[in-house]
């Protein structure tokens, strides 16, 4: 009992200099006047340059991107990205739509053996415009350590799904998720003397195959 309430205090505390930082700080008014607006909106409700503001950000973020049409097309270009970096041990995720498009991948493998595959290859359930942001949900697609684990991840997205903005990409959320995963660019950290290494806790290459749908 006293430890919990001696957590409960500490947790407050820090909490209460949160909120006593943010307050006595001045508000960023370059940060809120470089924002670019919202994309402007068709006729149809939908912003016109999501996919161009994707992609830009996708490129800012270290991630690779290739625009397909059509299922056929998109089996194509995911063979051509596997064969060009050489990945020959390919995990899958259990999407309808990566089995349509790979059907030899290998499925229901260990964290251990993820470790041995050249790739992985999911879907992403939504795509960020304003931060070139995969989200991938639980409720959707399993064997999402496939995203994770391998130093590729080819991830396929409609491009009907990209959302302009975080919050409109967790509004559409399944509630069913349990977990979400949120992916941007290649993986990345400065922890070690503050020198940025690429894909040492996760994927050293993205690859976003956008499709089309005919």
């Amino acid at each position: 009992m006293i430890s919990s309430m001696r957590t409960d205090q500490a947790r407050d505390q820090i909490l209460r200099s949160i909120r006593e930082n943010l307050a006595a700080s001045p508000p960023d008014h370059a940060a809120t006047h470089a924002r670019p607006p919202l994309a402007p909106v068709s006729s149809d409700g939908s912003p016109t340059d999501l996919v161009e503001r994707f992609t830009a950000q996708l490129e800012a973020g270290g991630a690779q991107w290739t625009l397909v049409r059509g299922e056929a097309e998109a089996a194509r270009a995911l063979r051509r990205v596997l064969s060009d970096v050489g990945a020959k041990r390919v995990a899958g995720s259990d999407a309808p739509l990566v089995t349509r498009l790979l059907p030899e991948r290998l499925v229901d493998l260990s964290r251990d053996d993820l470790f041995s595959c050249d790739a992985g290859v999911t879907t992403a359930q939504w795509g960020i415009a304003e931060t070139g942001t995969l989200v991938l949900e639980s409720a959707r697609e399993r064997s999402r350590l496939a995203s994770l684990v391998p130093p590729i991840h080819v991830a396929i997205l409609s491009t009907r799904h990209i959302c302009p903005s975080l919050g409109d990409a967790l509004a559409r959320v399944d509630p069913a998720s349990h977990a979400i995963t949120l992916i941007t660019g290649p993986s990345r950290t400065s922890d070690i003397e503050l020198t940025l290494v690429v894909g040492v806790h996760g994927p050293q290459t993205v690859h976003v195959l956008l499709l089309e749908e005919e």
